[in-house]
């Protein structure tokens, strides 16, 4: 039907792998178009979590089906003046972008899209990472990282998991393994290769969210045409209702 929206990816690990899910789904059950825009932290969060792949099959680079990273994606917010999506998505939408938002910050390509949508009357959809679930706390994951107590007590030698990485990202440190963030891209073999499971991945972790969150994710709650989601299922219904499809 070639009806397009617009996607925003910030630098939060929460939400991000189950959000590039439901990208997905949407792409293949309500056959959009997504242009999806990526802060410049954003892309490397989703480096570290493994999902740039993922997001290749959705923006494969045609028209409107683009991945805009950065400043980059400053050039195309016109579109969003001239209406050409029917829907911007921010998900997940970090804290500073949730707190930008609702002080009337637009310095970067999340908060420029969110500030032209308002004005130009597109609806958007927000999943903020540091919503609370229902027993109050957020819920986050870690990158991949190594536990240096396992390493040190099993003391391999040959490490299989740094043998295999393929972009040479564990090394040594005062001895022991590590994995270095800046190279990682989240692909799990190290995961999988080691047989004493010293390395771990997506770890959950439960934080107490800040009273400042909580007060400008209502604020945000507040504007013209914004649906505010706590979870992914929450996520893709409203993107489904938007659009307009009934499945």
């Amino acid at each position: 039907m070639n009806i397009a929206i617009a996607w925003c990816i910030t630098g939060g690990g929460a939400y991000l792998r189950s959000s590039v899910d439901v990208m997905q789904r949407v792409k293949a059950l309500l056959d959009l178009k997504i242009t999806v825009f990526i802060t410049r932290w954003g892309f490397e969060v989703a480096r570290i979590f493994g999902v740039l792949p993922k997001i290749n099959t959705v923006a494969s680079g045609k028209y409107y089906e683009e991945i805009l990273v950065g400043d980059y994606g400053m050039y195309y917010i016109g579109r969003m003046n001239m209406k050409r999506y029917r829907l911007l998505v921010i998900a997940p939408a970090t804290a500073n972008t949730i707190a930008k938002m609702a002080h009337g910050i637009a310095d970067n390509i999340a908060s420029a899209l969110y500030s032209q949508a308002i004005k130009s009357g597109v609806s958007t959809v927000i999943l903020p990472t540091d919503i609370p679930n229902s027993e109050g706390f957020i819920e986050t994951e870690t990158p991949c990282y190594i536990d240096r107590e396992v390493c040190l007590k099993m003391d391999c030698g040959k490490c299989l998991a740094e043998d295999i990485c393929p972009v040479k990202a564990i090394k040594r440190v005062d001895g022991v393994l590590r994995i270095d963030l800046s190279r990682c891209i989240g692909c799990e073999k190290c995961l999988y290769s080691c047989p004493y499971k010293a390395v771990k991945c997506w770890e959950k972790i439960r934080l107490l969210p800040r009273e400042i969150d909580l007060n400008n994710i209502d604020v945000v709650k507040k504007e013209r045409n914004v649906y505010v989601v706590s979870d992914t299922q929450q996520l893709f219904n409203t993107i489904k209702n938007l659009v307009g499809f009934g499945i």
